[in-house]
């Protein structure tokens, strides 16, 4: 990824969500990522700039504890992707809510959190396939639609592309093409209709009347959900995009579900790993769960397991492993937190504009990752470290910069807890 200075309002968000939360945020994760680069590194070397690219496909579970980065780490894949003009996915997964009980819910998870991304951090990303679709169409054309659209040589070009496309549903084909074509014509009708079909909603007998006079016929249900899932795929290739990454994130619930709901989540989700191998050209399946997932869960169900075991941990010179561990990063414990804190100094100085003591703010990143580490045993240290110490910067932003003690150290962390314990965030 490329790190370019801080501007900042992208500053300003940092700082605030990492302040507030410890989550991540959703843009700007670049200037504070480190000790994961030799994991991306190694995943766009031999998926996003290659295997992908030729339409080959994949699956890795990233694997932590709560707390340990599992969000962060997609965001920053979700951003290599971007550098390799893949679209993107990310699901994030309530505590009550999985896709995995039904087919069909895979499908409108992914139609729902498709980003369209703009490049100038000025705009927010949006979701939604038709979204997507919008962007996808305006930028092709190179501006705003009108009817003269309809004869601009580069839509045209875009729409001999997609009819001479093979998409394994006509009707999906047929879908998008009208979805571009009512875009232009400012239809808000079929607009409605093929929106709604597209995003696999509800359709109604009026909507199926107006589906019908475009040539749109069934619908998205369960037995055909995977081969409407392969055809976003193609149709996505189409578009001259690299292909499509699903990044799932599971935010710590899989390993609770028990009884039949879990069974029928894990069938699925092996159908899941199955299809994305064997049938959705250029797409990687990226799934976040916790240890207790892979430790007590998979065991259970022996086709599951067949495809998760590895002998190892996914890296440059283990590639197929399907398992990415955020234990095995490339810096250890206390110098993973020394670095992100060295990296939200300057961060929060742009925020601000103000200039801090790099030398004291150092020495109490040291002081307050040594403390989360070794007294805070049962806390996910690396999200207590970090919103702990964006709080504490301000504190000596408007108070008077000094060295912590060891004593300061534990009631600034201790402060930090019921907060992070409290409600139910998703991890950092």
């Amino acid at each position: 990824m490329n790190e370019s200075p801080v501007s900042r309002p992208l500053a300003r968000h940092i700082i605030e969500i990492l302040g507030s939360f410890g989550t991540p945020p959703t843009r700007g994760i670049q200037h504070f990522n480190v000790g994961n680069k030799s994991l991306l590194d190694a995943l766009d070397e031999f998926y996003l700039s290659s295997y992908l690219q030729d339409g080959g496909a994949a699956y890795k579970m990233v694997i932590g504890d709560y707390g340990s980065g599992k969000s962060h780490f997609l965001y920053c894949l979700r951003d290599v992707a971007w550098e390799r003009n893949f679209a993107v996915a990310k699901v994030d997964l309530s505590p009550v809510e999985t896709p995995y009980n039904d087919q069909k819910k895979v499908y409108e998870a992914v139609a729902q959190n498709i980003i369209w991304h703009e490049s100038d951090e000025a705009f927010s990303d949006e979701t939604g396939l038709t979204r997507f679709l919008e962007g996808t169409l305006i930028r092709i054309a190179g501006g705003p639609l009108s009817l003269e659209t309809l004869a601009n040589p580069l839509y045209r070009g875009l729409v001999d592309t997609l009819e001479a496309t093979p998409v394994d549903s006509p009707a999906y084909q047929t879908a998008v093409l009208a979805y571009f074509d009512a875009l232009i014509r400012d239809n808000e009708e079929r607009l409605d209709s093929l929106s709604r079909w597209l995003m696999g909603e509800v359709t109604s007998p009026d909507d199926t009347k107006i589906l019908r006079e475009v040539g749109v016929t069934g619908k998205i249900n369960r037995p055909n959900a995977f081969r409407m899932l392969r055809s976003l795929c193609q149709v996505i290739r189409a578009l001259s995009y690299s292909g499509l990454i699903l990044l799932f994130d599971e935010v710590d619930r899989m390993a609770s579900v028990g009884g039949k709901a879990e069974k029928l989540a894990t069938d699925t989700l092996r159908e899941v790993i199955d299809r994305t191998r064997e049938d959705l050209p250029g797409a990687m399946f990226i799934y976040a769960v916790p240890p207790q997932f892979i430790n007590d869960t998979v065991p259970k169900y022996p086709a599951l397991q067949q495809r998760v075991r590895a002998p190892g941990h996914f890296s440059r010179v283990n590639h197929f492993s399907p398992l990415i561990s955020l234990d095995t990063l490339d810096l250890d414990e206390n110098d993973l937190m020394l670095a992100i804190g060295e990296k939200l100094i300057p961060i929060y100085e742009a925020a601000f504009d103000t200039q801090l003591d790099h030398t004291v703010q150092r020495a109490n990143a040291v002081i307050l990752a040594n403390v989360a580490r070794d007294v805070f045993l049962d806390i996910s240290h690396r999200r207590l470290f970090v919103k702990s110490f964006v709080v504490e910067l301000s504190r000596q932003h408007y108070g008077e910069e000094h060295t912590i003690t060891e004593a300061e150290a534990q009631a600034i962390l201790r402060g930090q807890i019921d907060e992070l314990s409290g409600g139910e965030t998703p991890p950092y």
